[in-house]
């Protein structure tokens, strides 16, 4: 990918992709931890986590028509990251109730422009590329959007790592401080993208059709929401989350139970080992989905999902589950690619990617809010049960591939 777009671009792109991990890692399972160890109440500590999800996923599809409107997206994308640094740090410095309740709004808000951000840049930088280079076009996307998952997966592990021991080591307080030094680079990595005409939008609907920029614009926001491609992709996000969502905590829960002093040693191997396997993958899954298509890729790569729910019902062995949680690397790093990847296929006649980016990512919130819920109070009863219900899930989700997505790639269309 670094022969086909501008090497300036290719790894501010890499530089992007892996700092932007660091960022979500610092507000993830950390912050529970921090809160609890400045005499918070586990209903106080739930309040706050809501308050980030419910901001996320409310700002979700206004986030996305910001982000369309907004030509500069390089410049979304450094607020964003400049937004998420200050709420790291509000969050080490002044762990009250006000502040950190202001914290998880800016994070959420700043998440929903920074993704959507990241992705149109991308493709931006492939779309010139391709209006540079028609000949060599072909799978140019889908081999730089797996790239990006490549970073994306080897940042959260190895932000994981550093905070989860830095945490141990020295503070809870101190993984805030290093999540907010680690995204520093971020800002630089953006500054090294060059600035790519035509715009995202524009270039996207012109790069697959043959559009204009003037055709691309009149065609109207009312003509995406009734895309059929998009329906059908939505659900099959709701339903990859209401699966995927809730298995890992099931599993870490059951883990500390019997495993004892060794929990967090199988826990840890069980977060890193599947972004590690996603990392190695993601640029694979980038090229197949070019040459065989997003279709065939998904209907293997999800398929997953069922399996993984299937056998962790089966075992509560610690060192079983290791394995076994290693699909999740398969099928996450598929999701992390074929995300963007159809997002894009699906606007390239209206053009509003990162308005569509919001609406599938309204659908993921809503999985994912389902899928903990659901999964919890099946749990209360049987943990068997409850991963077969996230294994039913991960099969509707293979089956709406099946049966309801048609083949998205511009190669088809």
């Amino acid at each position: 990918m670094l022969k086909k777009i501008p090497v300036n671009s290719a790894y501010g792109l890499d530089g992007v992709s892996f700092f932007v991990a660091n960022l979500q890692a610092a507000f993830g399972p950390f912050v529970a931890v921090y809160l609890t160890g400045e005499h918070w109440t586990q209903g106080e500590i739930g309040v706050a986590l809501s308050i980030g999800s419910i901001t996320a996923m409310v700002s979700q599809v206004p986030a996305g028509a910001l982000v369309d409107a907004l030509r500069n997206k390089r410049l979304v994308a450094e607020f964003s990251v400049i937004a998420i640094i200050l709420s790291c740090l509000v969050m080490a410095l002044m762990p009250q109730r006000l502040p950190v309740a202001i914290a998880e709004v800016l994070h959420g808000l700043a998440s929903c422009t920074l993704n959507p951000a990241i992705s149109a840049l991308t493709l931006a930088v492939v779309a010139t590329w391709i209006a540079r280079n028609p000949d060599r076009a072909t799978g140019a996307l889908g081999v730089r959007f797996g790239r990006n998952a490549s970073f994306a997966a080897i940042g959260n592990a190895v932000s994981a790592g550093l905070m989860g021991a830095v945490g141990y080591w020295s503070s809870a307080r101190a993984t805030f401080f290093l999540g907010a030094v680690m995204a520093a680079p971020g800002l630089f990595a953006l500054r090294m993208i060059e600035p790519s005409e035509p715009p995202v939008d524009e270039s996207a609907s012109a790069l697959a059709e043959g559009e204009t920029p003037q055709q691309a614009r009149g065609v109207s926001l009312l003509k995406l929401l009734r895309e059929p491609g998009l329906f059908a992709f939505a659900l099959c996000v709701i339903f990859f989350h209401l699966s995927n969502a809730a298995m890992l905590p099931l599993a870490a829960g059951q883990i500390t139970k019997d495993a004892g002093r060794s929990a967090e040693l199988v826990i840890a191997a069980c977060i890193l080992g599947p972004q590690l396997l996603g990392a190695l993958v993601s640029p694979w899954i980038g090229r197949w989905a070019e040459t065989i298509g997003r279709r065939p890729v998904m209907l293997v790569t999800f398929a997953a999902l069922p399996v993984r729910g299937v056998l962790l019902s089966l075992t509560s062995d610690p060192w079983l589950v290791m394995p076994i949680q290693m699909l999740d690397g398969l099928s996450s790093a598929s999701f992390g690619v074929m995300f963007p990847l159809v997002t894009a296929d699906l606007t390239r006649r209206s053009g509003h990617f990162n308005l569509c980016m919001g609406v599938l990512g309204l659908a993921m919130g809503l999985g994912a809010s389902f899928s903990t819920t659901l999964a919890g109070l099946v749990a209360d009863s049987s943990l068997r049960d409850a991963f077969l219900l996230l294994a039913a899930a991960g099969g509707i989700c293979v089956l709406l591939v099946a049966l309801l997505m048609g083949e998205t790639s511009r190669t088809s269309a």
